[in-house]
């Protein structure tokens, strides 16, 4: 049995929901994050990040080995 993902909006990882770090909920929708950091940096700014993840069409986890940094990708040379 293949247990379904979830996509966090932050670092773009594909995580099992019963097993998510955190979560958050924005206009209605709920939001599963795989640490304490990203629900912190959604819940700074959601609406940026949601919109910084549709411009960048991630709507997918990372390549594999890409997620090595945990710090969200429009931070990535600050």
């Amino acid at each position: 049995m293949t247990s379904q993902t979830v996509h966090d909006p932050v670092c773009h990882m594909d995580i099992d929901p019963r097993t998510a770090a955190s979560t958050s909920e924005y206009e209605g929708t709920a939001y599963f994050f795989c640490s304490a950091d990203c629900k912190s940096s959604f819940d700074a700014d959601p609406a940026g990040v949601l919109r910084a993840e549709a411009a960048a069409g991630h709507s997918r986890a990372m390549a594999a080995g890409a997620a090595a940094s945990r710090r969200p990708w429009w931070r990535f040379w600050g």
